[in-house]
């Protein structure tokens, strides 16, 4: 007897409460094209865009070009160890765009992760997870960006997966490793250790503090930081607990969603939460793991969504309330996208649901035609920086002024030097400010010199003035021409 389509995806999606399906890897066709459509549309991206998507993306991109010649950097907080490692070798032997290509290998991982954690929990269609993670605009932004999220969302994929099919080693390694690309990590680690507490997994835990051993070590090595060594990473956190940026509007992330997941798909994600948190019947104990793994797909981002949500609200820890935060849970807004997907088909009897949700990711893309926000070129204050750049250099100013001092990553950048040489000798920092450093230009820019993850190193051009240090109208005026940037100033000290 033929068994009824509505009652068929009935039991399909009760399936997702029992034990996880084994299906074949990327058996279908659409798979497959929508990978490699990514693939040319991401380097594509990656090659024609001249600027960063971010200034961190840049400060990220120096600490890994020159870290095989200054190896504090391997261990710096602002660096991400694991990020930096990643780098290091595409960043010194070949250039930024070797770097974006490794980045959008870990957006592809990101993408194949989450379509494992949608198989291993017996979705009906796991290639729609990623066709939903690829398919996210600000993802496919960040995939040949220089940032952390996505390598953090990679690992946090990967370990989550781990924990799926119960290999707690491996889990708990790669839980560990998570602090080692964000800050976001510790908590996953206190997570962690809860998980394979209770599943009385005593020896895991070894391998989920090893990380954070070898990196207090080392960093404890390689800095001289007069503490001892397992405080030196408490000691060499930066971030100030109260940041310059202000409090923001509690749905701040809430309202950046629709970049977070294909803004046609979102009803669809809105669904996939609903269902992962929503129990439809009794679950057997052989089945319970499935099902707790059912409500940590959904718990996980929305976790970030909330914590991220309340320190934006209240100005905490450096947080500027940018959408990219949410990213680090890529894998799993694709995971819940399709499940959300999933139950809609199955109500309304989609005919060709591949073709709907491939329609549905591109049709917001098409956006880009008519407001392109890729390839992404130079920013007014990047083409500033690279003005001064080009006078410092061209008028070898070095002679007279061979230490820089600058806020805005873009100056090293275009300079070729390494903004942490000499132990941050020429860091944007009070100490060194204050130390009024002889042949030294400082360079003042309006946005990175009085907003500061650290408050006491954020300074105004009165307190420059103030600290001794003097304006130089000849430079100041060059970097004004033609510039719709706003007014940046630079400050001297004596010529050597």
């Amino acid at each position: 007897m033929d068994i009824p389509e509505t009652d068929q995806a009935t039991d399909d999606l009760d399936r997702l409460d029992g034990p996880p399906r084994t299906l074949s890897v990327f058996k279908s066709p659409p798979e497959i094209a929508t990978l490699l459509v990514f693939v040319v549309l991401a380097i594509l991206g990656a090659f024609f865009s001249d600027g960063f998507v971010t200034a961190d993306a840049c400060t990220h991109y120096l600490f890994a070009k020159y870290a095989f010649s200054d190896p504090v950097n391997f261990v710096d907080v602002w660096a991400r160890p694991l990020c930096t490692l990643i780098d290091a070798i595409p960043a010194h032997f070949g250039n930024v765009l070797l770097v974006r290509l490794t980045h959008i290998a870990i957006a592809i991982g990101c993408a194949v992760v989450a379509r494992a954690i949608a198989r291993t929990q017996s979705i009906p269609r796991p290639g729609l997870a990623l066709l939903f993670t690829l398919g996210a605009p600000l993802f496919f932004i960040f995939s040949f960006s220089e940032m952390t999220e996505l390598p953090f969302a990679l690992v946090l994929g990967l370990a989550f997966l781990c924990y799926q099919k119960e290999r707690w080693l491996t889990f708990a390694f790669l839980a560990g490793l998570l602090p080692t690309a964000r800050p976001e990590g510790f908590g996953f680690v206190a997570l962690a250790a809860i998980a394979l507490l209770l599943h009385r997994r005593w020896l895991s835990l070894i391998p989920l503090i090893a990380p954070l051993l070898v990196w207090d070590l080392a960093g404890w090595l390689l800095t001289n930081r007069p503490v001892a060594w397992y405080a030196w990473l408490v000691h060499a956190w930066p971030w100030s607990e109260q940041g310059l940026y202000g409090r923001g509007n509690i749905f701040t992330f809430v309202a950046v969603l629709p970049v977070i997941v294909p803004p046609l798909i979102l009803p669809a994600t809105l669904v996939g939460i609903g269902r992962s948190l929503t129990l439809r019947k009794s679950v057997s104990n052989a089945h319970r793991h499935t099902r707790i793994c059912r409500v940590l797909i959904a718990a996980i981002p929305l976790s970030i969504l909330v914590g991220h949500s309340m320190l934006r609200f209240f100005g905490k820890f450096g947080s500027f309330g940018e959408a990219r935060y949410l990213l680090i849970c890529a894998p799993f807004w694709g995971v819940l996208s399709a499940w959300g997907f999933e139950s809609i088909s199955q109500r309304l009897h989609f005919r060709h649901p591949w073709r709907i949700a491939t329609v549905a990711v591109i049709l917001p893309a098409l956006i880009n035609l008519i407001s392109p926000a890729v390839p992404i070129h130079l920013a007014p204050d990047w083409q500033t920086a690279r003005r001064f750049a080009d006078v410092y250099q061209s008028e070898h100013l070095e002679d007279h002024y061979p230490h820089v001092i600058a806020a805005h990553p873009a100056v090293p950048y275009f300079l070729h030097t390494d903004p942490n040489a000499g132990n941050r000798q020429d860091a944007f920092t009070a100490a060194r400010i204050k130390s009024l450093p002889p042949g030294t230009l400082l360079i003042w820019d309006p946005v990175y010199c009085t907003t500061n993850a650290i408050a006491e190193d954020a300074f105004t051009p009165d307190q420059l003035r103030a600290a001794g240090w003097i304006e130089d109208p000849q430079l100041t005026s060059k970097l004004k021409e033609n510039s719709t940037a706003k007014p940046w100033i630079v400050f001297k000290r004596g010529a050597r």
